[in-house]
């Protein structure tokens, strides 16, 4: 979500405020959770660049990170080693870290055991697609699902957003179409894979709430859409003028 924040030219202006940030301050897992996040991102009076993000590029390299939490720390490497030997098939710039916390500490993480991967792969257009998984306690708990078995999955959750050739993945297809409603009195183009049925109800959405329809375009040649609109132009008024 970041660099699509960016590509928006929120935090360009240094008198706005510092560009957007996230902050993890404590790792949490279902179902008890105990997580804490810190965003910072500053308070925009309106949105002044329009979206053009059509050029999806060459994948150049992946990077990602194991979250371990209340369980051997033997597992997040299992997961990184595993989800490494598969996109190594296809490049060589791929870096999976792992952050562990132990039942002994307490402080870095919540009450409930638990085991997560993310993985973001960058473009040479500086495109960044990303997936992530984790561990089911109802399902997958009792080695019904090894951590070997986890990597695989993430590696082949995110090569499947790439063959889809979109300049974003499929989880933040709605707020890329949301800022591009709210954004200047400018034609917005954006190159989407498969629309999820999430996005979908979206787009119905923000044509009653914002009066804004957009143009949808198939790509035959890539399989591909190109979704185009005209912002909004949307003003915060509890923003005061300088």
């Amino acid at each position: 979500i970041l660099p699509l924040l960016l590509k928006f030219g929120i935090g360009a202006d240094a008198d706005e405020g510092p560009p957007p940030t996230i902050k993890v301050t404590k790792r949490g897992a279902a179902p008890a959770g105990g997580g804490q996040v810190v965003f910072i991102c500053p308070i925009m009076k309106e949105l002044t660049e329009p979206l053009d993000l059509i050029d999806v590029g060459k994948i150049k390299r992946v990077r990602g990170t194991v979250v371990s939490c209340r369980i051997p720390p033997s597992s997040a490497a299992r997961v990184a080693h595993s989800s490494k030997g598969l996109l190594h098939r296809l490049l060589p710039d791929v870096w999976v870290h792992t952050d562990t916390h132990s039942s002994k500490g307490g402080g870095g993480c919540g009450p409930s055991p638990g085991l997560s991967v993310c993985l973001a792969a960058e473009s040479t257009s500086g495109v960044v697609i990303a997936a992530e998984t984790c561990l089911d306690a109802a399902k997958d708990g009792r080695g019904a699902l090894l951590p070997e078995d986890l990597g695989v999955r993430v590696a082949a959750m995110l090569l499947e957003e790439i063959r889809k050739g979109g300049c974003i993945d499929t989880g933040a297809q709605s707020i890329a179409l949301l800022m591009m409603c709210l954004g200047p009195e400018d034609v917005s183009r954006i190159r989407l894979g498969t629309l999820s049925q999430y996005t979908i109800v979206s787009l119905r959405l923000f044509k009653q709430a914002f009066d804004v329809e957009f143009k949808v375009k198939a790509d035959q040649d890539t399989r591909t859409v190109v979704l185009s609109c005209l912002g909004s132009g949307y003003r915060n008024m509890a923003k005061a003028s300088t």
